[in-house]
């Protein structure tokens, strides 16, 4: 490795850049405030990004993470240079943060697919950042989130006792290298919120990373409704140090149907005493994130003082000038809450709530006169042209869902409401005389069998399901016509070919799971390998539960096992404990049977799928018509006859 000659050079111009703006304002509390471009979905572009960077000097928000899920070359493809356009686009964006103040820190994302014991690995990573440091960065940062919980590969399982060790390994050796080249690091963990992961993983890797290296972390949540200093300083006692506030805040990636428009809101005045700094991440639309990230420059100058009503207004008019509240008032008033709240337009697209037309159409056709008044203002104030370019799909997107909505056999009209017509997700378990459960279907013949439907396109043969009673039991079964099968266990048992029952503890249609719900994945058998059933619960709730609301023929991650699986509780653990099943290989596929206790119950809701594989691509069956597998108001019903 060679030292950068461009970096001494590089540091220089960034101290006297930002000369100015550190004389003209006060100290600021937090050490670090500023953006990570860290969604998933499409990098803002270029211009865009530049047009940010201009936008944050001019509010005081200095720290810039580049970090964009879906640039390859930050994630999937780590290891490649940037091409030559690519690397032109960059270093532009890295001489106007400077120009305007802005530090800009370059992050990578290895971990999905990164052998931490191989050295030629760690080489290619060093080159990659020598690369960019030699573009006139010095700043950089390592994100382990949303990749592999576990040691995926033989090298690394000989090397390292857990992923902790391998990944606290990584950040000294690198934190090492660079501090020698006189550049910075900070570090992503894998566990970054306390909504889940392991905490014997956050507090192995606090005990060994040098303390000099900084950690995020999200807070209570991935999206948190409040960051409070006593939650960071918890939270710090795991890690060894002040935590790196990532604020998911106004972020829409697992909301791509609405903008976040409202201000910062409940991060308390007292924050930066327990914090390293606070980063905010911000949406897919560039310029609609300007109107919270202004606010947070508000927050960050003076936490004690700040005021989310009045500085949305001055925000408002910082940007767009005098007017701007008023122009804007209608897209405030129906974008301008959280994520976890009750949205005008969220039943829409997350099924469950019914969908009160009055209100939503009465708010379509005020977003709709507010559009074609800022199209207008566009035409004086090119400021506005971004934002209502930003806004205008989110309108357009609305209307037509209603309209699918409305003509979608799903869903029927009720009162001036729109609901989700449960009932047509309704089979019947008749009584059975004896069947043995051993995974053979000769038991089943003049049974009645239902097709489960594909989401989105499959060409082969369709699984199918039926269901009966026998005694105080209700019986499932499962024929499955695949090509060979690929099944992987233990926590990665849903990236391979499964069958998936997740049953509802009670008969109410609500939108997540808890503890009394039961999650079975059973592992088909293989030429070498017997089937296999895995219990699990999966108690998704708060920011999980309403980003997985919606994503139709969602099948069970290596993620989601391993991070938010737990042993079930209450009712589950009773029929986990109860429940009978058998598995067999047939011709063209395999067959499952499943005897699940009834516990008295004259009904049971649950959610059937089947994964697998068919040319090369992934399928996803399901037994309901709207393909929702963690949404339990989308589960299908099952009467049993007795």
């Amino acid at each position: 490795m060679h030292r950068w000659g461009t970096l001494v050079t590089a540091l220089l111009l960034a101290v006297e850049g930002c000369a100015d703006v550190a004389t003209s304002q006060q100290p600021r509390p937090f050490a670090q405030v500023g953006v990570i471009e860290g969604f998933y979905g499409p990098p803002w572009s270029h211009r865009d990004r530049l047009d940010v960077l201009r936008f944050m000097g001019g509010v005081g928000l200095t720290t810039y993470y580049y970090a964009p899920k879906d640039d390859p070359y930050h994630r999937q493809r780590w290891r490649e240079p940037y091409p030559a356009d690519r690397s032109i686009e960059l270093k532009q964006s890295i001489d106007t943060a400077r120009a305007h103040g802005v530090t800009f820190v370059y992050a990578i994302s290895p971990g999905g697919s990164m052998v931490y014991a191989d050295s030629g690995d760690y080489g290619r990573l060093v080159r990659k950042l020598t690369a960019v440091g030699a573009l006139g960065v010095r700043d950089f940062a390592l994100f382990l989130d949303d990749v592999p919980p576990t040691l995926e590969h033989e090298a690394d399982r000989a090397a390292f006792a857990t992923v902790a060790d391998a990944h606290a390994h990584l950040i000294n050796r690198l934190h090492r290298d660079l501090t020698a080249l006189g550049a910075s690091l900070a570090v992503t963990p894998t566990t970054y919120t306390d909504a889940w992961g392991d905490r014997d993983y956050l507090r192995r890797l606090g005990e060994q990373v040098t303390r000099e290296v900084p950690l995020f972390w999200t807070g209570i949540d991935v999206v948190a409704p409040r960051i409070t200093a006593s939650q960071a300083r918890e939270w710090g006692s795991l890690i060894g140090r002040a935590p790196l506030v990532w604020d998911n805040y106004p972020v829409n990636d697992f909301a791509r149907w609405r903008p976040f428009l409202g201000p910062v809101r409940h991060r308390s005045p007292d924050l930066a005493t327990e914090t390293a700094g606070i980063l905010a991440n911000p949406m897919n639309e560039a310029h609609a994130s300007m109107i919270a990230l202004a606010t947070l420059a508000a927050y960050a100058r003076d936490p004690a003082g700040y005021d989310p009503d009045s500085a949305l207004p001055r925000a408002l008019v910082h940007l767009y000038g005098e007017g701007a509240p008023r122009l804007l008032a209608p897209f405030l008033a129906i974008w301008g809450d959280y994520a976890d709240g009750e949205n005008l337009f969220e039943p829409l697209f997350v099924p469950g709530a019914p969908i009160d037309l009055t209100a939503v159409e009465r708010g379509l056709a005020r977003l709709d006169a507010a559009l074609a008044r800022l199209d207008s203002a566009a035409a004086r104030r090119p400021a506005l042209r971004a934002l209502h370019d930003d806004l205008a799909p989110f309108v357009r997107r609305t209307a037509a869902r209603l309209d699918e909505l409305s003509s979608d056999p799903a869903f029927t009209r009720r009162d001036g409401r729109l609901v989700f017509r449960n009932e047509l997700e309704r089979y019947e378990a008749e009584p059975a005389g004896h069947t043995v459960i051993d995974g053979s279907l000769d038991d089943w013949a003049g049974g009645v069998w239902h097709e489960l439907g594909p989401a989105g396109r499959a060409s082969g043969p369709a699984p199918r399901v039926a269901f009966r009673r026998e005694g105080e039991a209700l019986l499932v079964a499962l024929q499955v016509r695949t090509p060979p099968v690929r099944v992987r266990t233990g926590s990665s048992v849903g990236t391979g070919d499964h069958v998936a029952l997740v049953l509802q503890s009670d008969t109410v249609p609500r939108r997540h799971l808890s503890t009394d719900d039961l999650l079975l994945i059973v592992a088909p058998p293989t030429a070498h390998d017997p089937a296999r059933v895995y219990r699990h619960a999966l108690p998704v709730e708060g920011f999980m539960a309403k980003y997985l609301a919606d994503n139709g023929g969602f099948t069970f991650t290596e993620f989601l096992l391993s991070t938010l699986g737990t042993a079930p509780a209450g009712w589950g653990a009773a029929v986990a404990e109860g429940m009978r099943w058998g598995a067999q290989a047939t011709v063209g596929g395999y067959a499952v049977e499943l005897a699940l206790p009834l516990e008295a119950r004259d009904r049971v809701r649950l959610s059937v799928t089947v994964a697998g594989t068919e040319a090369g691509r992934r399928t996803v069956h399901g037994l309901a018509r709207r393909l929702y597998p963690l949404n339990p108001a989308t589960f299908s019903e099952i009467v049993v006859r007795r």
